[in-house]
């Protein structure tokens, strides 16, 4: 826990705090099951344990309560009964509802942004992990001080409890807008050097990794690339974009990314402050939309990664859907893409697949050459994938059929200081394609 002083109140992974789960299902529709499971999920994953739940139809939420006054008054009797402290929302709450609600129940109440963003507190490993978690945490407290003081002075454990400084009660609008400023000044300097590190990258094919979370992209960039990322069966165990090279079937290579996972309502905080880790979503060559196979609420899932995928402006970028964890009884969709980066069931075809993208994505050429030495030889087959290189053993002009990463004007830009005398005649779009399947 940091040492520097906070607003947010986060959660403690020391002891399970047992909590009360409401549900309310708006607009006459029935309470979803698969979403009072995630709930569930998202409560274990703040190390907490849902031991009571309560459940409403309502056509739209009360002004004042969320539930009603009626309501939040059973709630709260059901709270006592129990011993419970903690009340956790499926929904999004004002300030004013969640210091009434407060009021009425005697206990902490935790609406599902909070949730969220104390869950991605207490999973950040790295200082710019941290650094954008207390960001994203200012920025969802800042415009709810004024109805949010009179819980601040409980700093005890559990869910909502630990933020990254304890002396709460001193902090105000203007020294969280200090400390978001020092923040994002932080990670400026953090990312500039991520930048540098990226454009070392330049002119390689990029896949990306999308998904809702959980849905096992870190256990395949760890089947692909042996990556040694944590991999867990829970809730966001993934937060810090990790990229490593993965060599393809034909001796290229690609740089593969993994990201954090996406989840429905996926509060506007954390995309503000994860926008450079979203960045490399948005500069991807090919998005791999990784989806739960055996999960029955699946089809929803991929909408909504699809649909966070068009708020971050990476809606057009060539996307492919693979669904994981074919390997299990429920799975379906196996028709398609279908993989299990558990048990490396279907990763072949994968591999052919990026194979064909990345062939596709080349500026396909045939470059002929008078004399061509080992040093231009060396740098061709390292900017590019050669398919046919041959040599006239009198004169030692060379013809080569080549797909370069960068296009043909930095082939020529080279060509012209190594060479006298060459040509250089593009080829069809489609040539990675028709070569793969000659």
């Amino acid at each position: 826990m940091s040492n520097h002083q906070t607003i947010f109140r986060t959660v403690t992974n020391e002891v399970l705090e047992q909590v009360l789960l409401v549900s309310v299902a708006l607009n006459g529709k029935d309470v979803d099951s698969s979403g009072v499971a995630e709930m569930i999920r998202l409560v274990e994953s703040a190390s907490g344990a849902v031991v009571h739940r309560i459940s409403q139809k309502r056509n739209r939420p009360d002004a004042g309560y969320f539930v009603g006054r009626g309501k939040a008054g059973e709630i709260a009797a059901e709270a006592e009964n129990l011993g419970l402290t903690t009340i956790v929302f499926n929904h999004n709450l004002s300030p004013g509802q969640v210091s009434r609600l407060e009021e009425i129940t005697k206990c902490k109440v935790i609406d599902r942004t909070e949730l969220i963003l104390a869950i991605f507190a207490v999973q950040a490993r790295t200082p710019q992990a941290k650094l954008r978690i207390e960001l994203a945490q200012l920025g969802y407290m800042l415009p709810r001080l004024s109805g949010m003081w009179h819980h601040l002075d409980r700093l005890g454990a559990g869910i909502g409890t630990r933020g990254p400084g304890e002396t709460q009660l001193e902090v105000d609008r203007r020294r969280a807008r200090t400390r978001m400023s020092s923040l994002e000044k932080k990670l400026e300097a953090i990312e500039a050097g991520a930048k540098v590190r990226h454009s070392r990258r330049e002119g390689m094919f990029s896949v990306v990794l999308a998904g809702y979370t959980n849905s096992g992209k870190s256990t395949l960039l760890n089947r692909l690339c042996d990556a040694g990322v944590t991999s867990e069966d829970r809730l966001f165990a993934t937060l810090d974009t990790t990229s490593r090279r993965l060599e393809l079937p034909d001796g290229g290579s690609v740089i593969f990314s993994d990201t954090v996972g996406f989840i429905e309502k996926l509060p506007r905080s954390l995309l503000s402050s994860f926008r450079s880790t979203l960045d490399i979503v948005r500069e991807a060559d090919l998005i791999l939309l990784l989806a739960d196979a055996a999960d029955p609420d699946r089809l929803t899932k991929v909408s909504t990664v699809t649909d966070t995928l068009e708020k971050i402006d990476a809606g057009s970028i060539d996307r492919i859907t693979v669904w994981n964890k074919c390997d299990l009884p429920e799975a379906s969709g196996t028709e398609e893409m279908a993989i299990s980066a558990l048990t490396g069931e279907g990763i072949d075809r994968l591999l052919e697949l990026l194979q064909k993208k990345r062939r596709e994505a080349l500026d396909w050429c045939s470059v002929k050459v008078d004399i061509c030495n080992g040093e231009l030889e060396y740098w061709i087959r390292t900017n590019g994938i050669v398919d046919s290189f041959v040599r006239d053993d009198n004169s030692g002009a060379v013809e080569i059929i080549c797909g370069m990463y960068l296009g043909l004007s930095h082939l020529r830009k080279k060509l012209g200081h190594q060479a006298s005398n060459w040509v250089v005649e593009p080829l069809s779009a489609d040539r990675g394609v028709r070569e793969e399947r000659s």
